[in-house]
């Protein structure tokens, strides 16, 4: 398979894979669903990364900034929902100031990631 005909396949699916995994995210955003998004931006990216010498750099670029500002985000998010799961484990009660503290930072932070998501969709390539 040529090289572009392989970046072609390539991005197509691992994109496919994002917008799917972005849309689940934006819908339900529990924890299994932002790690699955972040992890298929970080393929996405990869997959970015080595075809780039094939790839238009403007393109390339905003695409990557866009991303990780979707990155970035989810990753708030995600970090509160493991140091919540570890609080947890280490006995915290669930009631606990804290953790409600945390809970309402993580539904800040679901806003936040709701809205890089729908200036992500705005800023998704066009396909010919």
């Amino acid at each position: 398979m040529p090289p572009a005909r392989l970046a072609e396949v390539s991005l197509a699916a691992r994109l496919a894979k994002l917008a799917e995994q972005a849309g689940r995210c934006y819908a339900t955003p529990d924890p299994d669903a932002v790690h699955d998004l972040r992890v298929a931006i970080r393929r996405f990216s990869q997959a970015l990364r080595i075809f780039k010498t094939l790839l238009d750099a403007k393109a390339v670029k905003r695409m990557r900034r866009a991303l990780k500002r979707v990155l970035d985000a989810a990753a708030a998010v995600r970090d509160l929902d493991v140091g919540m799961e570890r609080l947890i484990a280490e006995g915290l009660p669930e009631e606990h100031a804290i953790l409600e503290e945390m809970r309402a930072e993580r539904r800040r932070g679901e806003l936040a990631l709701r809205g890089r998501l729908l200036l992500l969709e705005s800023e998704e390539p066009e396909r010919t």
